[in-house]
C-alpha cells in the first residue's frame, strides 16, 4: 500500500473511532434527558434525591468507562504500549458495544462500513499490541471462495489443494504464504462453514480475509480466539473476483509466530 493510502486509511479508521465516541456519549446524553424528566415528572423531593444520587453514580461510571476507552483507543492507534487490564477492558467492552453502534448508525445515516472499518482496526491493534510464539501449524487463514477466479472450474472450497497454480487470482500465493510459514489455508463459502472449520482445525490465531461484514461478524463469533482481521479488496464488486494485501497477511503471520 502507498504511504498516501495508508495515511487515508489511517484517518478514515480514526474518523470511524471519533464517531463510536461520538454514538456513545449521544446515547449518554438521551439517558440523562430521560432521567430529568422523570425527575420533573414524578414530583416527589425524596425521589428525585435519591435518582439523582443514582444518576449521579451512573454518569461518573459512564464517564470512567469512556475516558479507559477513549485512552486505550488512543494509545492503540498510536501504537503506544497499553496496560494489561486496559487492553482486557477494551476486548470485553467493544464486542457488547458494536451492536449497539451499528444500530445508532443506521438510524442516524451512518455508513456502516465506516463502523465497521474502524471496529476491525480496533480488533487488529488489540492484537498486534500483544505477544505471541504460535507454530505454524496453529494458525488459520480464513478467506472467502470469492478470492478464487469465478471462472475457475477447481472446486477450492472442498480442498484448496485443487489449485493448480495459473496465478490468475491469490489463492497461488497465499498457499504459497502458508507454506513457507506451515500455517493452515481454507476457502469457505459462508459464516457456518468458517465455524465448522475453526471448532474442527482447533487454531490458536486466526487470519481473517473477507468484507467488512462478514468480519465484523467473525469477531463477535470468535472472542476467546486472537484474530486479526484483513479486509479484501473489490475491484469488480462485492463476491467476485475480490483480491488480498499479501503483505498483511504476512505481517500477521510473523507477529503470531513471535517474529
Amino acid at each position: 500500500m502507498k504511504l498516501s493510502e495508508a495515511n487515508s486509511a489511517k484517518r478514515e479508521g480514526l474518523d470511524g473511532i471519533l464517531l463510536t465516541i461520538m454514538l456513545i456519549m449521544l446515547l449518554t446524553t438521551l439517558l440523562l434527558i430521560g432521567a430529568i424528566y422523570k425527575f420533573v415528572y414524578n414530583g416527589n423531593h425524596l425521589y428525585i434525591l435519591w435518582t439523582a444520587i443514582f444518576m449521579l453514580l451512573v454518569l461518573v461510571i459512564i464517564g470512567v468507562l469512556l475516558f479507559v476507552a477513549g485512552l486505550t483507543l488512543f494509545l492503540l492507534w498510536y501504537n503506544k504500549k497499553i496496560p494489561k487490564p486496559m487492553a482486557v477492558f477494551a476486548e470485553t467492552f467493544i464486542p457488547y458495544l458494536y451492536p449497539v453502534l451499528e444500530g445508532m448508525g443506521k438510524v442516524l445515516g451512518y455508513d456502516k462500513n465506516k463502523i465497521r472499518r474502524a471496529y476491525t482496526a480496533i480488533n487488529n491493534r488489540l492484537v498486534y499490541s500483544k505477544s505471541y510464539s504460535y507454530r505454524g501449524e496453529e494458525i488459520l487463514i480464513l478467506s472467502p471462495h470469492c478470492i478464487q477466479k469465478n471462472t475457475c472450474p477447481h472446486k477450492l472450497t472442498v480442498e484448496v489443494r485443487n489449485c493448480t497454480g495459473c496465478g490468475k487470482c491469490p489463492v497461488k500465493p497465499l498457499l504459497a504464504l502458508a507454506d513457507k510459514y506451515n500455517a493452515k489455508f481454507s476457502l469457505v463459502s459462508g459464516g457456518t462453514i468458517a465455524r465448522r472449520i475453526i471448532k474442527e482445525s482447533r487454531p490458536e490465531a486466526i487470519i481473517a480475509i473477507a468484507c467488512e461484514r462478514d468480519l465484523v461478524g467473525g469477531l463477535i463469533d470468535t472472542k476467546k480466539i486472537p484474530v486479526i482481521a484483513v479486509i479484501n479488496i473489490r475491484p469488480e464488486g462485492p463476491c467476485v473476483n475480490t483480491l488480498v494485501r499479501l503483505e498483511e497477511v504476512e505481517k500477521a503471520i510473523v507477529h503470531f509466530i513471535g517474529g
